[in-house]
């Protein structure tokens, strides 16, 4: 057995009652407490489940006590573990994962981190690399027994795996929620009674907009500090942070292949010498094992203030990669990330200034720029040449930007609505994470090129910086923007707010909103930062299915009771009579109904349980014209035009039941 195992042995004999492990809610309720002697119990039941196991454990799930004793098991029993992304991993990189895998040596951990190249380099990663950083980290941070963590990055992460074991070795306890949660961060900190975490910018940011959420429950929090790292830190976002909350924020740096924290800003700085390291976003001093280098590409190790790449050497460096990619030089570690050092009070401080690797890291998830690029080749037919490269961004650090060069022939407007659509609808060849939320096109003679005709990506992020436009922005009239709402769009809850004036009573609740835009494709009309209206459709099957138009200006009138119901002849006459007005609506703007379906929403009230299916002919020409409901009608159409699909609208006959009351 490991000396991971000799450990978790002293922690059950210390005090065998001591909680370890919390499985909590998404709400912070404490669902299941392990305590120390179950831990060992369970992970001895595990070790004899692997039974002498030779070949690598593939490890997938979300964040829970299960997931940790089952990594710890195979561990002690020294079975290699690989953990599987489950949100991202497609079947074709779980069988590379797997296949890759299979090379192991008796590594505790294989981790894959994106590179620039298309493939995931596996990092191979010991025991010994994992504990040594692990112990590093609770030295710096000054974990002890009475502390609890609060897991809030995946466990297929590095973060959450040293911080995990670092916790564990410290003689702490973990608090597993299943996933992070935006808007329950506060909550689930002061339920737990954690007293650290470990999170990435985007977390930062979200929790600005928490401030309400986090005054509810201030007076229960016990969190007395927060570590920030694994992606890029915006100086002045962990400043408001840390003044509107006043819990400190230590940032660190370090990267999967280093099985995670290389430097910390340590916790002995007085207020003054913090405050000004925090200001200049210093990455802090070196762990203890860890020796720090700045070096030039000659290898050449540079002296105070002078930039170059961040080299490390020490005993938490990883054994190598599984494909044996090179990583090294004169023994030290090549990060990739350049940076510089200055001397306070005696101790060596370093600082980034950015990624000579063209990496980019989103919310601290490494994302390929080749990957996406090969992607982007299969999504769109009109792409001749793309680039991918990190676009600063306030809420992930940084998010993927794509650089279009289009085919001889492509119409440029059309060809990049049909992109964003794509993306916007979903391809089995991105992930959503990985989707570009930035576009832009230049023509292949604009593109910076090496000597050799290769495409220098760190020069084109500069060329384009400020001439990205959002993938959600999709057409624009004279009066008009077109946008696609989300969850985090800031009309967002307008929009909802439009959705409920326009349906009611069929209204929908915060969380039913947003499954609802996760369904459907919501396009609003913008008008000087005000929301007009709206539509919402699905993309399926090349078919594009309104379902809701809603205008501002709409004025619901009262529901008039009717007593019976009427066949669906009557409202078939009802129509072709052209009573209605909604139907009206759309056939005055080309729309020829299809199929007129009884019961199809039951509880609409004003239309009596009736729903109309019509189709729209295709459209010509750009121009808009008319109201906002009318605009958005042909923003659909031309974005359906685009993509080469046909135009549906299921609509209702909203006067139904007042024409039957008032014919009464």
């Amino acid at each position: 057995m490991t000396t991971l195992y000799g450990h978790i042995q002293t922690l059950a004999a210390e005090n065998p009652d001591r909680p370890v492990l919390l499985d909590c809610d998404e709400s912070g309720r404490i669902a299941r407490e392990i305590s120390r002697a179950e831990l060992l119990q369970k992970i001895d039941k595990k070790i004899e489940d692997l039974n002498g196991r030779k070949e690598p454990l593939l490890l997938e799930g979300e964040s829970s006590a299960e997931f940790l004793i089952t990594c710890w098991a195979a561990w002690c029993a020294g079975v290699t573990v690989v953990p599987l992304d489950g949100k991202r991993d497609t079947a074709d990189l779980r069988e590379y994962k797997a296949q890759a895998a299979a090379t192991a040596q008796g590594e505790a951990l294989i981790l894959f981190t994106s590179g620039t190249t298309a493939r995931p380099k596996g990092a191979r990663l010991s025991l010994d690399n994992l504990i040594v950083n692990a112990r590093a980290i609770a030295q710096w941070l000054r974990i002890t027994p009475k502390d609890r963590f609060l897991v809030q990055l995946p466990l297929h992460h590095i973060n959450s795996t040293t911080f995990c074991l670092a916790t564990l070795l410290a003689g702490g306890c973990m608090v597993l929620p299943p996933r992070y949660s935006g808007s329950r961060f506060w909550d689930i900190a002061a339920n737990t009674g954690a007293t650290i975490t470990s999170v990435v910018q985007t977390i930062i940011f979200d929790q600005l907009n928490q401030k309400d959420a986090f005054n509810t429950v201030k007076d229960k929090l016990k969190l007395s500090r927060i570590q920030i790292g694994s992606a890029p830190v915006v100086a002045s976002a962990a400043q408001e942070f840390m003044k509107t909350f006043s819990i400190p924020l230590y940032q660190g740096y370090g990267q999967t292949e280093t099985a995670l924290r290389v430097t910390g800003v340590p916790m002995d700085l007085d207020k003054d010498e913090f405050e000004t390291l925090a200001a200049g976003n210093s990455i802090g001093t070196p762990m203890p094992w860890a020796d720090v280098q700045i070096a030039d590409n000659a290898g050449t190790i540079l002296g105070e203030g002078k930039e170059g790449e961040l080299i490390v050497k020490g005993a938490a460096v990883m054994q190598g990669y599984v494909g044996g990619e090179p990583a090294f030089r004169d023994g030290y570690f090549l990060t990739g990330d350049t940076g510089y050092y200055k001397t306070f009070s005696g101790r060596r401080f370093f600082f980034l200034k950015g990624r000579s690797k063209e990496l980019i890291i989103k919310g601290g998830v490494n994302i390929s720029p080749v990957a996406v690029e090969n992607a982007l080749l299969a999504v769109s037919n009109d792409i001749d040449q793309a680039y991918v490269v990190g676009v600063d961004d306030a809420r992930y650090g940084e998010e993927a930007g794509a650089v279009l060069v289009w085919k001889n022939g492509a119409d440029p407007a059309s060809a990049m609505r049909r992109l964003k659509l794509a993306l916007i609808a979903g391809t089995p060849h991105l992930s959503a994470y990985e989707s570009p939320a930035y576009l832009a096109a230049l023509p292949a003679n604009e593109l910076p090129v090496t000597s050799t005709g290769k495409v220098q990506r760190i020069l084109l992020k500069k060329q384009m910086a400020g001439k990205f436009e959002p993938v959600y922005k999709l057409l624009e009239s004279a009066e008009f923007q077109f946008v696609v709402v989300t969850p985090q769009s800031q009309c967002a809850g307008a929009s909802r707010a439009l959705y409920n004036h326009c349906w009611q009573p069929l209204t929908l609740n915060g969380a039913e909103y947003k499954k609802y835009l996760a369904e459907y494709i919501t396009l609003a009309a913008i008008d000087n930062g005000a929301l007009a209206g709206q539509i919402s459709f699905s993309y399926k099957d090349n078919k594009i299915t309104c379902v809701s138009i809603c205008s501002a200006t709409f004025k619901p009138k009262p529901i008039p009771q009717v007593a019976q119901v009427p066949d669906r002849k009557t409202v078939e006459k009802y129509l072709s009579d052209g009573l209605d007005p909604v139907i009206n609506f759309h056939t005055k703007l080309g729309a020829e109904i299809v199929e007129i379906i009884p019961d199809g929403r039951p509880a609409d009230k004003s239309a009596l349980g009736y729903t109309v299916l019509l189709q729209y002919p295709q459209i010509k020409g750009d121009a808009f014209y008319g109201p906002v409901s009318n605009q958005l009608i042909q923003a659909v159409r031309i974005l359906a035009r685009d993509a080469g699909a046909e135009v549906f609208a299921l609509s209702r006959p909203g006067g139904l039941a007042a024409h039957l009351s008032d014919i009464n």
